[in-house]
């Protein structure tokens, strides 16, 4: 099962030594496993609509969520109903080769995932073409349904549990000169998978351990005291006890749009050119028609395309990772304003004409969120804080409205987003995103105050007389930030 929320575990993934015929072996389970998966992601679609066109669900879904989360549960639409779909009917040619329930089971667990977004979040649809890169057991009495492995010779044997046959045995490589991996090794192993990452356009596979615990301390020291972070699509604000600072996520990390929109562009002339029945004569696209033919040119074009994504994206991942190791620095406990990315992302839907005449573009921040990645450098930050005994993260909800409330005078004013610059009751211009981060640092949450639906903005939520005893000092290091 997946790990409980909070449970302290940590991940470490080690290249796999294969040859050949051992790659194509791992291949194929894969995509027996992704055939599969989307066969059975089809059947649950057809189930879905054929359900709601009944009467039932139309009513349970317009009585109350436990009621609708109740019919769907008879129905098969829960994570045990999952479960036992995916493993029914499964005793021939996936066992064969070397598969099992246990990997059918990790599946059925990313199945539901979708299918809990779509009925109960803010899910759209259910993908039925999705490539499995990933097949994992987890621990069951100190043994691994499907993997055995030896720390002594640093190898992993995939085995069919059907034939009690060992598949293949493939070393994996370890630094030996590294205390974080030497470390982990000696830790207890809850989870073991086989992972393929397409690196320059070629599959390399990799062994995938889940560690219970804390991962090795490389002689880092977290602070103490309360940390406020204001969190926008491409900065973040950060005010701590001694610290005022605005810093920019990924700053040195800039994509190649020109070098990405060559390759688009090529992709769709290769698609035109072999799929000419998606398109009208006048070059639209005609809706239902779908693409049939890949040829080898298009295939390597998305490879390179991919494999642009993917640098960008490791090399984002590590800047995330080296700004939550600096902010550590700066306490152990952090509150964090919960925005929605997704919301910021989608476009404007009104319509304006600016002074010209013109109409005004209704993209909003789309390209800063997809450039930044803002939340994943969040979710960073609250795993590194899990490491540490007194790490706390909170999560302070934007109802609090912290980028409209004045201490000074108690009260709530709104403010244009074009508005940089705030200034208070007392006269004193401050920046917009530092005096909310002011402000989150100052609110008073816990852990199941971003669980609430229902909050109306109050000063309640805020402490003054903290706010009071430390304002003199955050404007004496907001204005050094500012002058610098």
């Amino acid at each position: 099962m997946a790990h409980k929320e909070n449970q302290k575990a940590f991940v470490i993934t080690f290249p796999l030594r294969t040859e050949k015929w051992q790659e194509d072996r791992i291949g194929k389970m894969m995509r027996m496993l992704t055939t599969f998966y989307n066969d059975r992601q089809r059947k649950l679609v057809r189930r879905y609509i054929y359900l709601s066109h009944s009467k039932a669900y139309k009513e349970a879904k317009g009585k109350s969520v436990v009621a609708f989360k109740n019919y769907m549960k008879e129905n098969g639409f829960s994570q045990y109903g999952l479960d036992a779909f995916f493993k029914a009917d499964t005793k021939g040619a996936l066992y064969q080769c070397g598969l099992n329930s246990m990997f059918l089971q990790y599946l059925s667990q990313c199945a539901w995932s979708a299918w809990d977004k779509k009925l109960f979040g803010n899910g759209d649809f259910v993908k039925t073409t999705k490539v499995v890169n990933i097949f994992c057991s987890r621990n069951q009495k100190g043994k691994f349904c499907g993997f055995d492995y030896d720390l002594s010779t640093f190898t992993i044997r995939i085995k069919s549990t059907c034939t009690k046959k060992i598949i293949c045995t493939i070393p994996f490589i370890v630094n030996k000169k590294s205390d974080y991996e030497l470390f982990a090794l000696s830790q207890k192993i809850c989870r073991i998978g086989i992972v393929r990452k397409l690196i320059r356009s070629k599959y390399k596979y990799y062994v995938q351990f889940t560690f219970e615990g804390i991962p090795y301390n490389k002689g880092r020291n977290i602070g103490t005291g309360i940390v406020g972070i204001d969190p926008g699509p491409s900065k973040i604000a950060i005010v701590g006890d001694n610290k005022v600072e605005i810093l920019k996520l990924a700053p040195n990390i800039e994509e190649d749009e020109r070098k990405t929109a060559r390759l688009k562009r090529k992709l769709d002339r290769s698609r035109r050119a072999t799929n000419p029945h998606m398109y009208k004569e006048d070059g639209t696209t005609i809706k239902g028609q779908r693409q049939t033919c890949f040829s080898k040119a298009y295939n390597e074009t998305r490879k390179q395309l991919a494999d642009a994504q993917r640098k960008l994206a490791a090399k984002r991942k590590i800047a995330h990772n080296e700004l939550a190791n600096t902010l550590l620095e700066y306490g152990d406990t952090f509150k964090v304003e919960a925005n929605s990315y997704k919301s910021m992302q989608a476009r404007t839907k009104a319509t304006s004409m600016t002074k010209s005449g013109r109409i005004r573009s209704k993209k909003r921040y789309g390209k800063s969120i997809k450039n930044r990645a803002p939340s994943e450098f969040l979710v960073i930050l609250k795993n590194k804080l899990l490491h540490y005994p007194n790490g706390k993260y909170y999560a302070v909800p934007a109802s609090y409205a912290c980028t409209q409330f004045d201490f000074t005078n108690e009260s709530f004013t709104e403010h244009k987003i074009s508005e940089r610059k705030i200034v208070t009751s007392d006269g004193i211009q401050h920046n917009r995103d530092t005096l909310a981060a002011f402000n989150i640092k100052n609110a008073m949450v816990n852990d199941t105050s971003a669980k609430k639906k229902k909050i109306t903005k109050s000063k309640e939520f805020f402490d003054i007389v903290k706010m009071k005893a430390s304002y003199n000092e955050f404007c004496v290091m907001e204005r050094y930030l500012l002058s610098v």
